[in-house]
């Protein structure tokens, strides 16, 4: 024993094993490994870690003929972790490890999936599938928050979602009639589901009327579901065959009951026999070809130059609409969430601050409306169709697929924003002092050119921000993981006299990888640096106090409690490991995990034989 008091031991011993807690986190913070290293150390740890109790815990235990004794213990101590790591989770602590963020969230998610799609109005609910279907329609669909007064889509659109409100409001308005409001909906209510389930573009228009939350659900991995789910094939055989889609045809596309009939007997075949099914009408063809559209397009200046394989990637995402004489396709003041290349006809632009002027025009094989929607600024223009037009739309969730996509284009937007004209843009039309303009093109232009597309604010961050308590709860949950190692060396301690090598060196291993990770997460969360280090610091002092504490309460025990303690640590740490850190290890490494496990088993079993 280094020391003569066996609770000092156990302090230093605790201190020891725990020094690699603020060493991780310090460098958790300042540098972020790749996954792949990241993995490796967490399943590497985990191994060290999982032999270290075998030998150090369990095997003594059994030795001694107390197995009832650990096995009670350990099971104890397993549920007690559970317990406790749900109520610390449902604070925010959940936060601390990225593989304990995970599980909160695909288990809230499911949750929340299947409560939503129990509720749904307006169509058939989706709620009574099977688990394992709701768990891969869990796996596509998406959540989004959009702000009030936003386009969700336009006449022409393609149908790419089906939507349900989760909270807020949504506004259906009917372009034909001067954009008047037809409906209005709210939580729990689905839309867009007729031209969803026709396949055909939407023939209504759907704008937020407040801050709403969406649950979105795309229809070509929806159709690529059904192929393998019969149940999902029944819903949608019956949506296929209610009336509600027949009147839909008929009114909004002009099909004639025949034609309606001939249709849905021949999509019921094709679904029962592909999965899928071809729309009543065909898509129109267009004569001109989008690429030369945009090699040669002069007003804008974007798309020159780009190359050729660019170019058709661009294309493959383009709407083709056709727009009656007098349409508006924008007002200004307006958000501008897509950009024009006129195909045919003219469009006139109308300037408010300057009446006694005659309108810009925009001719076939022009661009418009292209600065508001690159500079991601209101139009400064309102923009009308003078005589019966076709145009092609690049919507901005495309633009921004794209960008994630394609270096070439970053690097194209990068350039764009520092040019003149976005400057005269900025000055003259979005009325900003010239210094401002020059300094928000700086920045904007060094964010895209870096990878980075627009700001937007995650669903985790705005959980987290409702956890007022939640950097406490995440310090309560990195203590709950950290208690059961403090006992286990104080009872080592008073075995033995000391800590063995294979203990010591498996705590060491695993805490350098844990604290690494979830310092790393934390500081993605918001949490300042030094609140960080000192949270880990503090950890390793009480993992210290623990290990003394440890020996204090188990100096007296019995053999059949002390057994019944040793198991007890040995289960929380245990279940610790297997719902932690192999989890997060798997999520950042695959196939890396096996193997690094298996090394840091042996290697603590190579400690236990010096």
């Amino acid at each position: 024993m280094p020391l003569d008091s066996p609770i000092l031991s156990a302090l230093l011993f605790g201190l020891i094993s725990a020094a690699t807690l603020p060493v991780g986190a310090a460098v958790g913070v300042l540098w972020q490994p790749p996954d792949r290293v990241m993995a490796f150390l967490l399943a590497f740890g985990a191994g060290a870690l999982l032999a270290a109790l075998t030998i150090d815990l369990i095997a003594p235990g059994v030795d001694r003929g107390h197995f009832a004794d650990l096995a009670a213990g350990a099971a104890l101590g397993g549920v007690a972790f559970k317990l406790l790591d749900w109520a610390v989770n449902r604070q925010g602590g959940y936060l601390r490890k990225p593989s304990t963020a995970i599980t909160f969230w695909r288990n809230l998610v499911r949750r929340r999936l299947k409560r939503v799609l129990r509720g749904m109005r307006r169509t058939r609910p989706l709620g009574d599938l099977p688990p394992a279907t709701l768990d891969r329609l869990l796996g596509i669909v998406q959540v989004q928050d959009v702000p009030a007064h936003c386009c969700l889509y336009r006449a022409g659109d393609p149908p790419g979602n089906i939507y349900v409100i989760l909270e807020g409001a949504v506004e259906l308005s009917e372009p034909a009639a001067g954009g008047r409001v037809f409906e209005r909906l709210g939580p729990h209510d689905t839309f867009g589901r007729m031209s969803f389930l026709a396949g055909l573009p939407r023939a209504t228009e759907a704008h937020t009327g407040a801050d709403t939350k969406l649950l979105l659900i795309p229809r070509a991995p929806l159709l690529a579901l059904a192929a393998e789910s019969p149940e999902l094939r029944g819903v949608l055989r019956d949506l296929l065959c209610d009336d509600e889609l027949s009147t839909y045809l008929a009114e909004r596309h002009g099909l004639e009951r025949a034609a309606i009939d001939a249709w849905r007997a021949d999509a019921l075949e094709e679904l029962d026999t592909e999965g899928r099914y071809d729309p009543p009408i065909a898509p129109p063809t267009i004569p001109e070809e989008p690429v030369e559209l945009m090699r040669d397009e002069p007003r804008l200046g974007f798309f020159p130059g780009l190359s050729e394989p660019t170019l058709q990637r661009i294309a493959a995402r383009l709407v083709h609409k056709n727009a009656p004489d007098g349409y508006n396709f924008y007002s200004r003041g307006q958000e501008a969430d897509r950009l024009y290349l006129l195909r045919r006809g003219t469009v006139y632009l109308f300037d408010a601050d300057e009446r006694s002027r005659r309108p810009q025009v925009v001719t076939a094989g022009e661009g418009f409306g292209g600065f508001a929607f690159f500079t991601e600024g209101p139009h400064a223009v309102t923009a009308v169709a003078h005589d019966d037009v076709d145009v092609s739309v690049l919507r901005r969730r495309d633009f921004e697929q794209l960008l994630q996509e394609l270096p070439e284009l970053r690097a194209r937007l990068a350039d764009y924003l520092q040019r003149n004209p976005v400057r005269a843009y900025l000055t003259e039309r979005q009325h900003l002092e010239a210094r401002r303009a020059a300094a928000w093109m700086e920045r904007a232009a060094k964010r895209v050119a870096g990878g980075q597309l627009m700001p937007s604010v995650t669903e985790m961050t705005r959980h987290v921000a409702d956890h007022r308590g939640a950097a406490v709860a995440m310090f309560l949950g990195m203590t709950l993981d950290g208690i059961p190692e403090s006992f286990v060396i104080g009872a080592n301690v008073l075995i033995t006299g000391g800590i063995s090598l294979s203990l010591l060196g498996g705590l060491f291993l695993a805490n350098l990888p844990e604290a690494l990770s979830s310092a790393a997460g934390m500081k993605a969360q918001g949490l300042k640096v030094p609140r960080i280090l000192a949270m880990w610091t503090s950890l390793m002092l009480l993992t210290g106090i623990g290990a003394a504490v440890g020996a204090v309460l188990l100096a007296d025990a019995s053999p059949a409690l002390f057994a019944f303690i040793e198991g007890l640590a040995a289960g929380a740490m245990l279940t610790m490991v297997a719902e932690t850190m192999l989890p997060e290890a798997f999520h950042k490494g695959g196939g890396v995990v096996g193997l690094s496990t298996l090394a840091g088993f042996l290697l603590a079993i190579y400690f236990n034989t010096l």
